[in-house]
């Protein structure tokens, strides 16, 4: 089991918290165990090689039981002379990993990327001043966008070098025994390599005859203990080449072995007797069998050692994890070994505190009453708020999950285990000065995460809110440093981003500086447009913002943001709160409904406060109400372009510019002959040869102005040499425009290039000056040179990789995209062979992004070669090109999407010819490619016209499995799509799916993608064929469920009365909607949910919810049931019910209210009338605690025995666990072992005083004093008595293989 906990219920959600962890030795699994020292302090090796050096990496395999750690460096320098032995070197530093440098890395490109994008603003700025008075300022930017290109190249080569694979050099035979890599098998002359010996073939072994003859050789008695580790690498790399072998294993004999390895006195030998042990575990009846062995107490001991036994201790903890993979495995973990893990974890300074603390987290989710009987629940609280800091969130995530049932919630004490974690808050009233900022911020995140999952909301809000109201209260201590980290901590929960201007405004300057700013900002990092259907989508997590809301509206959090306001000792905190305070109300009023908004919204303590002249305070108050009212505005402002309603608005916006233009356009086609002359003056293309004094702006207005007059720019042609100039120096022989730099503020040159070709085929003088000019026979001579069919050849072509990146080469590829916009620059293109050389050039795999860039950046309204090219790319090209021309489909589609304006013809028929390519791409060889052609047309099938004509195509989906799934669900949302998927029988299969299996499976899509969206996850990069994968803007969206598409049509809804599953649905509702214990019930009964609401939310299926009455009973579950993400799913299935208004109607009637826009739609966000009815927790009796009689089976009565020193011993051994009485112990137990030496040397008190342990709690020194009482030969002969009393029940021969 890996450390990172996860969410399946066996173990804690969520990845490993981020950040240097204290975990464990090594990196994954210790495959290759060190050689173990001889007496002058050197590992002995039993393999020679040459002088040098060489530096052995960890295994890639992980064994059973791993972990990653930072014990040992993750490489191990190893030295290698003819005449001396390997030795590692002590405490080599750790170095930086691999995730931790990308971060850095990361981090330094990103500031690079602004370094240049700020060099490209100053050159842009520049280039509107005189060339003279900029000279020097110019240099020195274009010198800082060099060095910062450079310098952002050589960090992506970096990143690049670290996240690419690397492939595995070779290694010496040494090191492959270190990281247990197939071996060559030991000659007669003790594995010195024979010269001229053939190669061992893996594959031509006898797994049964080596592992007989290792077995054999571990047997032997009396040789060096390197031995003994050459033999256990040997057979753990066996044990990987053949995994199925260890199921052969006779445990009678592999058992003994491993025993006689465990009590070597060599701690590597011990360590790799672990190895072995976990390598051959298979089922249940294995680690049984292997507990018989006396591994308990050897583990025990083990883990008492201190840290210069660490290979053993960190060996015996893997040992004890993998009987955490086995399934029920933790069973079979004794209180004795866990009691030991605690200990350790207890133990600052031990180096495997960390993955000792992780290991108790997972077992308490596997077995909680055994990690409280234990006492570990008290060592995980602590890590809550002492920390470790770097584990205390991937902790918490450990008493999330117990809080979920009642019966895995007894063992959490209500109102104290979790709560420890304010008082790190709390406590700063009564301290002289606040806890360190590192310890506050690991209670904030731990807060964050409790109060993003449901059952940890529900828990901090028992006791009328105690919790919450103590957190909001805590903003009220005079310090900064606490106020700053509980208003990021707001922020957080409410998942507000501050938007781009706020870093000027925390700063103190003033908001209608920055205010065109803004609006760019909001244009240039606006998300993606909702999708037309997006309406019926429930966000998930908004809906659970809006439910945080109101429960810190009722913890008064409003009123100490308004007495924070007030309190202007820190301009800063001020600022910070009152941005807090704009953005809450804004939330409020969007996602809560009025009852709860309304009366917030006017915010009347402030008012109240500002009003009042007799106070001092006023002032403030005053000022924070203008603050609010400006925050709003420009809040306003800045999202005006983004949200959904706006968008006809902008469409409006759009449609004015166009008119503006229009009559711009008039007015320069009416110019007359002197006011042209002097614009072709102002322009400053007669006066000067170099482009960098010409008026690019004056050239701009006059290209796409006064020329599209014939007569104006016949003029320009033959009257002047204005256009001859300009022509030449876009020509690419002049190597004057393909030598310009590629740069932000140089993109205006490829703009007027693009809108000059344009304006030339605007008219026939145009289009004549453009086919005879030599621009376009010189661009295709540059096309010819990467023509392998074209004889034309250069050193360095012009479209090379480096140029095409580097320089404006890369804009000619725009230029011919604007040709191939219109018939007449198509039949130039076509006169100039320009296509042949396309169809040249698609063939070599050597340039896929020259093909790119004609997919990119080509027209494909006309019919004609582009099309066929990019048909061609679609079907014929490297995996890469293909997936980029189908990517490019997308734009394509979207325009028809977006548009809320009537489509003309020609547009809706390039639509539908992409669509048509689209289903190609769905039989692609290629996974991925049908992958993003599934989901483009998933997105075209938001418009009803596309959506028919896709089901008119009638693709065929059934090659595609789970991949095609949700395409096929959309066409469910017409009735043209019914139809056509009714003949297929895809209906009913589907449906019987759904009812029988799917519902359950759903349930767990949406808890995992509701927890990577309050985590924030990044999405993990998809797999191909990976269908489990979430994409990050479908984080924490309803997603999409076959009931619900069923009931978008009235055929669907009549099917679904005919089959009677939302009768079933409801009826097992009602029967099972209270159920605590069972928790395959539980999720079924979620899933049911589930459906329900989804066939609520669609228009046609609101009826089935009146006639079956079934909002009664959820609404039942959502209030009283004990099974908090029960609760959580009713919550938010009552949010999609609410989706139509005859749900909001029946919500009514059962006291929760509906959240609804301007226009009275329901926007899906509901939240009871009287909040308390839904955090409504019945608080629980602690009934796990490690001092009672249930969890203390053996008291310190039933252990002493007749024998009166006997007892002295083990009272005296009982009062170590008593701080008070240790000292005094400590003397008895030394005098006693003085006077009475054979008394120590009974193996019937060693028995008993491991009872002991196991019962009582004692530190690690303690416990490593108590085991030192006893000689080594006492715990050999208690385990020589234990293997004489028992044998192993298994068939075995004597080789130790079965046959």
């Amino acid at each position: 089991m890996s450390n990172a906990l996860t969410t399946s219920p066996k173990s804690v959600s969520g990845a490993s918290s981020p950040g240097p962890r204290s975990r464990g030795a090594s990196g994954g699994d210790r495959d290759g165990l060190l050689h173990p020292r001889q007496p002058n302090g050197n590992r002995v090796g039993s393999s020679f090689g040459g002088n040098g050096s060489t530096t052995i990496g960890n295994s890639t395999l992980s064994g059973p039981g791993s972990f990653s750690t930072s014990l040992r460096s993750t490489n191990t320098i190893v030295a290698m002379t003819p005449n001396a032995f390997v030795e590692e070197i002590s405490d080599p530093p750790s170095p930086m990993s691999s995730e931790r440098l990308v971060e850095e890395l990361t981090d330094q490109l990103n500031k690079a990327i602004k370094y240049k994008e700020g060099a490209e603003n100053l050159l842009q700025v520049l280039d509107t001043k005189k060339p003279k008075e900029t000279k020097q300022a110019r240099n020195q930017a274009e010198k800082e966008y060099n060095a910062r290109n450079q310098e952002i190249s050589q960090l992506m080569n970096r990143i690049e070098a670290i996240t690419k694979p690397r492939e595995v050099p070779g290694v010496t035979r040494a090191a492959n025994k270190f990281k247990g890599e197939p071996i060559r098998p030991e000659s007669a002359n003790n594995g010195l390599a024979i010269s001229g010996a053939p190669e061992w073939d893996p594959g031509s072994e006898s797994p049964t005859l080596l592992l007989t003859e290792l077995l054999k050789d571990l047997e032997e008695v009396d040789r060096r203990p390197e031995y003994y580790v050459e033999k256990a690498n040997s057979l753990v790399a066996l044990f990987k080449r053949h995994p199925n072998l260890k199921y052969e294993l006779a445990w009678n004999t592999f058992g003994n072995r491993v025993q006689n390895m465990l009590l070597n006195e060599n701690k590597e030998v011990v360590a790799a007797g672990y190895r072995i042990a976990r390598y051959g575990m298979t089922d249940l009846q294995s680690l049984k069998t292997i507990r018989a062995l006396y591994t308990d107490e050897i583990t025990i001991i083990s883990l008492v050692k201190d840290s210069r036994a660490n290979v053993e201790r960190e060996q015996a903890l893997k040992f004890v994890r993998a009987f955490i993979e086995v399934p029920g495995g933790v069973q079979e973990i004794s209180r004795g070994v866990v009691r030991a893990i605690v200990a350790c974890a207890e133990q600052v300074d031990d180096r495997l505190r960390g993955v000792s603390m992780e290991t108790l987290a997972e077992i308490l989710i596997l077995n909680p009453s055994l990690v409280v009987s234990a006492g570990g629940v008290r060592v995980l609280t602590q890590i809550l708020s002492e920390g470790p800091y770097e584990l205390s969130d991937t902790i918490s995530l450990a008493f999330l999950y117990l809080l979920d049932l009642p019966a895995t919630r007894k063992y959490i004490r209500p109102g104290s285990d979790l709560e420890v974690v304010f008082s790190v808050f709390t406590d700063s009233y009564s301290e002289k000065s606040p806890a360190p900022e590192e310890r506050l911020r690991s209670s904030a995140k731990v807060i964050s995460c409790m109060l993003k999952s449901w059952p940890g909301l529900l828990a901090l809000s028992m006791y009328g809110l105690r919790a919450p109201k103590s957190l909001v209260s805590a903003l009220s201590i005079p310090s900064s440093s606490v106020r700053d980290i509980i208003l990021e901590l707001f922020f957080d929960i409410f998942r507000i981003k501050p938007p781009s201007w706020s870093s000027s405004f925390l700063a103190g300057r003033r908001l209608t500086t920055y205010g065109r700013v803004t609006n760019l900002k909001s244009e240039s990092d606006a998300p993606k447009p909702p999708r037309a259907d997006d309406a019926y989508q429930g966000n998930l997590v908004e809906h659970f913002t809006a439910l945080l809301l109101a429960v810190f509206f009722e913890a008064d959090l409003l009123r100490s943001l308004m007495a924070l306001v007030e309190d202007n000792s820190d301009p800063a905190i001020v600022r910070k709160t009152t941005l807090l305070l704009g953005e809450i109300l804004k939330l409020a009023s969007r996602l809560l409904p009025s009852t709860y908004s309304a009366r917030l919204q006017l915010l009347p303590e402030l008012f109240m406060s500002a009003a009042n002249f007799g106070v001092p305070t006023r002032f403030a108050a005053s000022a924070a109400v203008y603050q609010i009212d400006s925050l709003n505005r420009t809040l306003h402002r800045s999202l005006a372009a983004t949200q959904a309603p706006q968008r006809v608005s902008v469409d409006d916006e759009k449609r004015g510019q166009r008119q503006v233009e229009q009559a711009k356009l008039k007015i320069y086609m009416a110019i007359d002959d002197r006011h042209f002359s002097g614009l072709i003056v102002d322009s400053g293309v007669l006066n000067a040869k170099s482009h960098t004094k010409w008026n690019w702006d004056a050239l701009n207005e006059m290209i796409q102005g006064p020329l599209l007059n014939p007569k104006r720019l016949d003029e320009a042609i033959k009257g002047t040499k204005f256009m001859k100039r300009l022509m030449s120096f876009y020509r690419p022989f002049k190597y004057k425009f393909s030598d310009v730099k590629n740069t932000k503020p140089n993109q205006r040159y490829v703009r007027i290039g693009c809108a000059l070709f344009h304006t030339l085929l605007q008219t026939p003088e145009g289009v004549r000056y453009l086919s005879e000019n030599k621009i376009l026979r010189q661009i295709a001579e540059c096309l010819a040179q990467l023509d392998r069919m074209s004889g034309i050849t250069s050193p360095e072509p012009l479209f090379s990789t480096s140029r095409l990146i580097g320089t404006l080469s890369c804009g000619y590829f725009s230029m011919l995209g604007v040709l191939s916009s219109d018939p007449k620059g198509l039949a130039m293109m076509e006169r100039w062979r320009m296509f042949n050389m396309f169809y040249h050039i698609s063939d070599s795999p050597d340039r896929p992004d020259l093909l790119e860039l004609f997919v990119s950046n080509m027209d494909f309204t006309l019919e004609g070669h582009p099309r066929i090219i990019l048909s061609k790319a679609l079907t014929m090209g490297l995996k890469s090109v293909r997936l980029f021309a189908t990517s490019h489909l997308r734009g394509l589609i979207s325009t028809v999407q977006s548009s809320q304006i009537p489509i003309d013809p020609k547009t809706n028929e390039t639509a539908e010819w992409a669509i048509r390519l689209l289903i190609t791409q769905l039989y692609d060889p290629d996974v991925e490619v049908c992958e993003t052609a599934v989901k483009i047309l998933e997105e075209a099938c938001n418009i009803t016209h596309s959506l028919e004509y896709v089901v008119k195509c009638r693709p065929a989906l059934d090659h595609l499995g789970e991949i095609g799934a949700p395409l096929l669900l959309r066409f469910l949302s017409t009735s043209v799509g019914y139809h056509y998927l009714n003949e297929l029988d895809y209906i009913n299969r589907e449906m019987d799916d759904w009812f029988h299996g799917r519902n359950d499976s759903y349930v767990l899509t949406v808890e995992a993608s509701l927890a990577r969206a309050f985590a924030d996850e990044e999405p993990v990069k998809k797999r191909p064929g990976d269908i489990n994968t979430i994409d990050r803007d479908m984080m924490g969206i309803v997603p999409p469920h076959f009931y619900r598409e069923l009931a978008r049509t009235s055929e669907g809804c009549i099917l679904l009365r005919e089959k009677g599953h939302f009768d079933d649905f409801s009826w097992y509702i009602r029967e099972h909607g209270q159920e605590e214990e069972d928790a395959e019930i539980v999720t079924k009964v979620k899933g049911c949910l589930w459906a329900v609401g989804n066939i609520g939310s669609m228009p046609f299926g609101a009826p089935f919810l009146e006639e079956a009455d079934i909002v009664e009973s959820i609404v039942k579950i959502a209030e009283e049931s004990q099974v908090l993400t029960l609760k959580g799913t009713a919550f938010f299935v009552l949010g999609l019910i609410s989706r139509t208004m005859q749900g909001l109607e029946i919500l009514l009637e059962y006291g929760w209210d509906g959240t609804t826009s301007t226009m009275g739609e329901s926007l899906g966000f509901c939240i009871p009338l009287k909040l308390g009815h839904l955090l409504s927790v019945a608080p629980w009796y602690h009934t796990g605690d490690e001092t009672n009689q249930v969890n203390r089976p053996s008291p310190l009565s039933s252990v002493i025995g007749d024998d009166p020193v006997d007892a002295k011993i083990l009272t005296a051994i009982a009062n170590l666990n008593n701080h008070i009485l240790e000292s005094g112990s400590t003397k008895e137990l030394n005098r006693l072992k003085a006077s009475h030496v054979t008394q120590f040397q009974s193996p019937d008190l060693f028995r008993r005083v491991m009872t002991l342990i196991e019962s009582f709690r004692y530190r690690q020194h303690v416990r490593r004093y108590i085991l030192d009482l006893f000689e080594k030969s006492v715990v050999e002969r208690v385990f020589a008595e234990g293997r004489a009393d028992s044998e192993v029940e298994s068939p075995y021969t004597p080789e130790g293989v079965r046959q």
